[in-house]
């Protein structure tokens, strides 16, 4: 029974961080945008493994955290433009929210980004260097945190590099910048690595349940700059 209580206790933990992430959600389906607009259109779409519908230890909802960069310096900007994406589901459904593939359809800020963040918001993973001196509890630099924005542990002007995932959106401008599956490991709520994957045709039919939203949509594609047109 006391073993019962406590995994109840670290449920309503895991549900407090959910209920308490912010960011930018979607937008809602009756925006209206075209060329003129000073904002951007963002597509993407993030799961896990299929595999993994059984390695769930706690959370069932997913994130990606992404900041402003300065393609010039190839750093980040301190205190830049953010978006991300919440994939939130209950602890007590029957199937995470984030085994099927989900499309998140967003207005941002125009301008250079980098995926610096993700993974389950109770343990999220970064991918920029740490602020100096912040330490895990073995001692060594972090590089997961119990957070839903990791910009409180980065180095707010740290280096970015292709791992990061880059993209630059212009305004006005629809960009599906790809599919992110992303890799737990077996025993731990921690990704381990990212499949990058596309798929314009789901990106076009979430895009269709936007009317408001008028104009090509491009694909980002880092193997073949500079982006296609998809719509």
């Amino acid at each position: 029974m006391r073993s019962f209580w406590r995994g109840l206790a670290a449920l309503a933990v895991a549900g407090a961080l959910v209920s308490g992430c912010s960011g930018a959600p979607g937008v809602s389906h009756s925006l209206t945008f075209d060329a003129t607009s000073d904002k951007a259109i963002v597509i993407l779409g993030t799961s896990v493994t299929q595999e993994q519908q059984e390695e769930i230890r706690a959370g069932r909802s997913f994130s990606t955290f992404w900041l402003e960069y300065d393609p010039a310096t190839e750093r980040l900007v301190p205190d830049g433009a953010t978006f991300e994406t919440s994939i939130v589901a209950s602890a007590f459904t029957e199937e995470p929210a984030y085994v099927t593939p989900k499309v998140s359809v967003l207005e941002v800020d125009p301008g250079a980004y980098a995926l610096i963040g993700a993974g389950f918001p109770h343990l999220m993973t970064t991918f920029v260097r740490s602020k100096e001196g912040q330490k895990d509890y073995r001692g060594r630099g972090q590089s997961w945190h119990f957070t839903v924005d990791p910009r409180i542990h980065i180095d707010p002007a740290a280096e970015v590099a292709r791992g990061n995932y880059l993209f630059t959106v212009s305004p006005g401008e629809i960009l599906y910048i790809g599919h992110f599956e992303f890799v737990k490991w077996g025993y731990i709520d921690s990704l381990r690595g990212i499949n990058y994957q596309q798929d314009a045709s789901a990106a076009r039919q979430a895009l269709a349940d936007y009317p408001g939203i008028s104009g090509i949509m491009k694909t980002f594609d880092p193997a073949r700059p500079p982006q296609s047109v998809s719509r």
